[in-house]
């Protein structure tokens, strides 16, 4: 295999662990990332690690200063107020555009989704469970069919995953009923109604349920 490859398979691999982390809440918002502690704890080279880092940062999960390193991003407290407002509102005006485009097949992928989450939720794979959390959201924003909603969707999801805006970890309360919830929004979905659809995402997403 050539050095180039195995490197990027490498850096791969250092990226699903380092996000995976972020997602299940022991790297939380603020947690400095230290290339060599990485690189040591793994026993490879610092490089694969430095890229990986490098993704993170682009994807906004993780955030990179001269003199200060890199940390786990994390905002202010007005910031994620603002970022939580934007997600609900982006969500209700989603799933209402949803609500036109909906087919079957959509919803028996939306239940599949739901399905798999329980799964996790059974085996206690809370970072498992917080990918198909968003993979779940984003697909709504898919059904919606709008290039707007996705692109602003994809810019929001990183604040929103680093900052535990879904499915925080720390959640204390009955996570079954976190799977519940997403399958009653597959209801006010199926049920036709926008309006209905529209303002049952917006509460979920504002935290109205929790």
């Amino acid at each position: 295999m050539p050095p180039e490859i195995s490197k990027q398979l490498l850096s791969d691999r250092v990226y699903d662990l380092i996000r995976a982390a972020i997602l299940d809440g022991s790297r939380p918002p603020g947690s400095r990332v230290v290339e060599s502690e990485i690189a040591r704890s793994l026993s490879i080279s610092q490089a694969p690690v430095r890229d990986a880092v490098r993704r993170l940062a682009h994807a906004g999960l993780v955030t990179s200063e001269p003199r200060r390193g890199s940390h786990v991003t994390e905002l202010s407290e007005e910031d994620f107020g603002i970022a939580r407002q934007l997600r609900a509102a982006l969500e209700g005006i989603g799933a209402r555009a949803a609500v036109e485009h909906l087919t079957p097949g959509d919803l028996a992928e939306l239940r599949e989704i739901v399905a798999l989450m329980g799964q996790a939720v059974a085996a206690g794979e809370w970072a498992e469970f917080r990918c198909l959390d968003m993979r779940f959201h984003h697909r709504v924003m898919v059904i919606a069919d709008g290039a707007v909603l996705g692109r602003v969707w994809d810019t929001l999801e990183p604040l929103l995953i680093s900052q535990h805006a879904i499915s925080d970890p720390a959640f204390s309360g009955d996570r079954s009923k976190l799977v519940q919830w997403h399958g009653d929004l597959i209801a006010a979905l199926e049920a036709g109604d926008p309006e209905v659809a529209g303002a049952a995402f917006h509460a979920h997403a504002s935290g109205a349920l929790s």
